[in-house]
């Protein structure tokens, strides 16, 4: 398998699609629901994928904690900005399943209808929800600029997870508590019958990663496959 080839395209892949939600987002201060929405359906299986790119270009090109990275790795030049500084840094760790029941209750706890004949009631307005309503994209295009910047630069990111890896192992030594940062089972914003570009450039990446850990390629970068 050449990898680096299949970095490069599914890297690319990410690049557009990142590069088209931030046009549909524009300033992003303030966005329609339905805007809003359809970015965030993008946009969570692409960090996801990336969060496995990231996994094959460290596991295949073997970075650890504090190397450079070889040649042989695919160089991406940074992205260069303004206010970078302010940016946070990508999220290496899928978020972990919650496995709480959810409450079958929605809206207000249920509560006795009592009423007097000399009470005045007051009725509250329905609140209805319209998907053009704006609201506030603060927080989505923190994620969205992270996976931008982040795209920038793979190498960096692979070692930012070989550190925080090595930090883990540490801690693993101590309490037996370990956290990989690809979660068990199907990958964040994983859709069964997605047939949104980015359903598929997850689907590659996650098999990727699956197959780099389980069959680690030779110090060329090629395995037996």
């Amino acid at each position: 398998m050449d990898w680096t080839l299949g970095i490069d395209r599914q890297r690319e892949a990410l690049v557009r699609m990142v590069a088209a939600l931030l046009v549909m987002a524009g300033d992003g201060a303030v966005l329609p629901r339905y805007v809003r929405t359809g970015i965030w359906r993008v946009l969570r299986p692409a960090e996801a994928a990336f969060r496995r790119l990231i996994v094959v270009v460290k596991v295949v090109f073997k970075i650890e904690a504090g190397a450079r990275v070889s040649r042989a790795a695919p160089l991406i030049p940074r992205v260069s900005g303004g206010a970078v500084a302010r940016i946070p840094a990508f999220a290496l760790f899928d978020a972990r399943k919650s496995f709480k029941p959810r409450s079958s209750v929605k809206g207000r706890k249920p509560v006795p209808r009592i009423r007097f004949f000399d009470e005045v009631q007051v009725f509250e307005p329905v609140v209805v929800i319209s998907p053009d309503d704006a609201v506030s994209a603060a927080h989505l295009m923190r994620r969205l600029k992270a996976l931008h910047l982040a795209l920038g630069d793979v190498p960096k990111q692979a070692r930012r997870l070989a550190r925080w890896e090595a930090k883990r192992q540490a801690v693993r030594a101590e309490t037996g508590k370990y956290i990989a940062p690809m979660r068990p089972g199907k990958p964040p914003g994983h859709r069964d019958r997605g047939r949104h570009p980015v359903d598929f450039v997850l689907k590659d990446c996650h098999e990727m990663a699956l197959y780099a850990l389980h069959d680690p390629p030779d110090v060329d970068g090629k395995s037996g496959a």
